[in-house]
């Protein structure tokens, strides 16, 4: 069975991530064991680590083994974010910064959220995984006014919620013949 990670990256208390991310998770294809990363719940430190992930060193400290270990778990990923004055949110960067090698080759599907379709976050987080050689299959951006509103009540297009379901299918067969 496929694990699948969604990273809910927003850790703001009035966010609308969680209903975008139920948007998701009802697209998610039959057979697939998920596992919702909320980083507001998992609140890793400030990087901490004495040497770079790209070293490929040990591990050194309980958070960042417990997370390598539960991103290592995965067979693909999502990653929910809003889009914060044009970028991702701190908490999202810190946790891609704490590993490296468990991004390699990780099928990942983005979805962006925000004034503008999310369209100023979505090239940057994809450039971001790409450069950390995650296989960044495609993304979706979601607007305010157009497919939610500011509250969180979705009204997405059929194009989008189709589309959706394509990246995650993509990524379910791209992590199933990872496998094999």
């Amino acid at each position: 069975m496929t694990k699948l990670g969604i990273i809910l990256a927003s850790a703001r208390p009035n966010r609308v991530g969680d209903h975008v991310a139920r948007w998701v998770h009802d697209a998610i294809p039959a057979g697939v064991d998920v596992d919702l990363i909320d980083l507001r719940e998992v609140a890793l430190p400030a990087f901490d680590g004495t040497s770079s992930p790209k070293q490929g060193l040990p591990k050194e400290t309980d958070h960042a083994l417990a997370w390598g270990a539960r991103i290592d778990a995965l067979d693909a990923l999502v990653i929910l974010t809003p889009q914060y004055n044009g970028s991702y949110p701190g908490a999202l960067k810190n946790a891609i910064d704490f590993l490296y090698e468990e991004w390699s080759g990780l099928p990942t599907v983005l979805v962006g959220y925000g004034w503008g379709s999310a369209g100023e976050v979505l090239p940057l987080l994809e450039t971001l995984m790409t450069r950390l050689g995650a296989d960044v299959v495609g993304s979706i951006g979601l607007g305010f006014r157009e497919d939610l509103s500011v509250e969180g009540e979705l009204f997405v297009a059929e194009e989008k919620t189709a589309a959706l379901g394509e990246h995650l299918t993509a990524i379910s067969q791209r992590a199933l013949s990872n496998v094999g």
